[in-house]
């Protein structure tokens, strides 16, 4: 019973792994090249998540609020991003608070997003 386990287990998590893209190396954010974040990509749900880290980090935590551009598809005037009308890739930004420890990284999700442009992080503060 617990061969048959294992290999169900095995098959739930390489067919999850068909879903997402390849996750990026760690990027220096544009304004503070000690915070870092990293993206991965989901194209069926067209979701990017941001894991976020701090070089700096002490043994307390850090927080700080992030600006993320992210690439988003405009929907038709129907609100249908995936009718045959023209469409196109417009750039948006969120603000997103985060909070990363020593032993943990800070994370966000940013809905209808196809790729990150850019992120800036402001009111750094290490505790």
């Amino acid at each position: 019973m617990s061969k048959v386990a294992a290999v169900a287990v095995s098959m739930v998590l390489l067919a999850g792994l068909g879903f997402a893209q390849k996750q990026t190396d760690w990027i220096n954010t544009s304004n503070s090249p000690e915070i870092q974040y990293r993206v991965q990509l989901f194209d069926d749900a067209k979701t990017c998540y941001l894991d976020f880290r701090d070089k700096k980090q002490g043994k307390g935590y850090t927080t700080f609020d992030a600006a993320v551009d992210y690439k988003s598809m405009d929907s038709d005037s129907n609100g249908d991003p995936n009718s045959n009308s023209q469409s196109s890739t417009k750039i948006k930004t969120e603000t997103e608070h985060i909070v990363t420890a020593s032993s943990q990284t800070g994370s966000a999700r940013i809905s209808d997003c196809s790729g990150i442009s850019e992120i800036r992080v402001n009111y750094i503060q290490r505790h």
